[in-house]
């Protein structure tokens, strides 16, 4: 697809696709490497993991590059990285380090406040970026591991209570209007069609016109003219579903749905907690990444901006969601080996 859309143009642009395939090699060896080293090296030093965490969305929020309104990216020798990629792999292997000592730590208030607290900064600094899909994808990893490890239920109701608050404040402070817009435009797509809800309307008009079977490669209207914005990123599964139709993007979603279930295999055999615990937090940002994503595409959920895993162009995701998956598969290969 990202060849696709960069070859049908009247001046042909290949600069992306050779990016992506160039951060497709980077992350598979990144992924090699994370597959010989012993993982259970990552477990020494969970404080170091926050601390980093913290100190790279600091330094981004006073040195970064604002792209499209977001305080998010770091600009070097023409590529931009974004470092809440990084900090997403940081917070698992911190709530996996951190909750892995025993059954008695998830249901003792010090470190469930602790937990809290820690995810708590590393959620308000992304959304000062403003970058609220990624705050939202890091909030749902720190959730998913409070519901899996059977946190109470009183601490559940606080946290969602703080959520409100947060998003309050956040409507009034924090947000931009072209966020405001999204969400507004969300429950209702029609209030503006050619400003706000543009991105929506084009995406349903793509997807619509795809067919069962697709128009073909490089032959989509929406996404070779340009009237689908973000094509290579947030709206590629729009591009995908209108090039090549209903067919494909089913077998798309298929693929995720497997490689989700083979990392629930994972789970099962592997050979520690710590170890579970990773690959639980990999598939849950797969998961919620991919839903948002493709709900964004289909007017499900609001527009934020956010790539599909090994699908959207965005070298920071590609590269970080190869390496996650290299950690799993080692996880996976020495589990199965007990």
């Amino acid at each position: 697809m990202q060849y696709s859309i960069g070859v049908n143009q009247e001046i042909i642009d290949l600069s992306q696709f050779y990016k992506q395939l160039t951060f497709v090699f980077i992350g598979l060896a990144g992924a090699l490497i994370m597959n010989i080293i012993d993982y259970r090296t990552l477990k020494t030093h969970p404080l170091a993991y926050i601390i980093t965490a913290i100190i790279i969305l600091l330094t981004v929020l006073f040195f970064g590059t604002t792209i499209k309104g977001t305080t998010g990216w770091f600009v070097i020798g023409g590529f931009s990285l974004q470092p809440v990629e990084i900090v997403k792999i940081l917070l698992i292997l911190f709530m996996s380090a951190y909750f892995e000592g025993g059954d008695h730590i998830p249901r003792s208030p010090r470190y469930l406040f602790a937990a809290g607290g820690t995810a708590a900064i590393i959620v308000s600094l992304v959304m000062l970026q403003p970058d609220l899909g990624s705050a939202i994808i890091l909030f749902m990893i720190w959730l998913s591991y409070m519901l899996m490890l059977r946190a109470p239920v009183w601490f559940l109701a606080l946290v969602m209570t703080g959520v409100v608050g947060i998003f309050t404040l956040g409507w009034y402070i924090i947000f931009e209007d072209y966020q405001r817009d999204r969400l507004i435009t969300f429950i209702n797509p029609e209030i503006d069609p050619l400003g706000t809800g543009y991105n929506i309307t084009q995406s349903l008009t793509a997807i619509g016109s795809g067919g069962l079977w697709g128009k073909g490669l490089g032959l989509g209207t929406q996404s070779q003219l340009r009237f689908l914005p973000e094509i290579n990123s947030d709206f590629i599964f729009a591009a995908i579903a209108e090039e090549l139709g209903f067919i494909v993007v089913t077998l798309l979603i298929l693929a995720i749905a497997i490689l989700i279930f083979r990392m629930g295999v994972y789970i099962k055999n592997a050979k520690d907690l710590f170890g579970a615990l990773v690959v639980f937090g990999v598939s849950t940002y797969i998961l919620f990444q991919s839903i948002m994503t493709i709900g964004m595409n289909l007017s499900l959920l609001p527009v934020t901006g956010l790539p599909l895993p090994l699908i959207s162009a965005g070298g920071s995701s590609m590269l970080i969601t190869l390496i996650l998956l290299g950690i799993c598969h080692k996880i996976g290969k020495q589990g199965s080996s007990r």
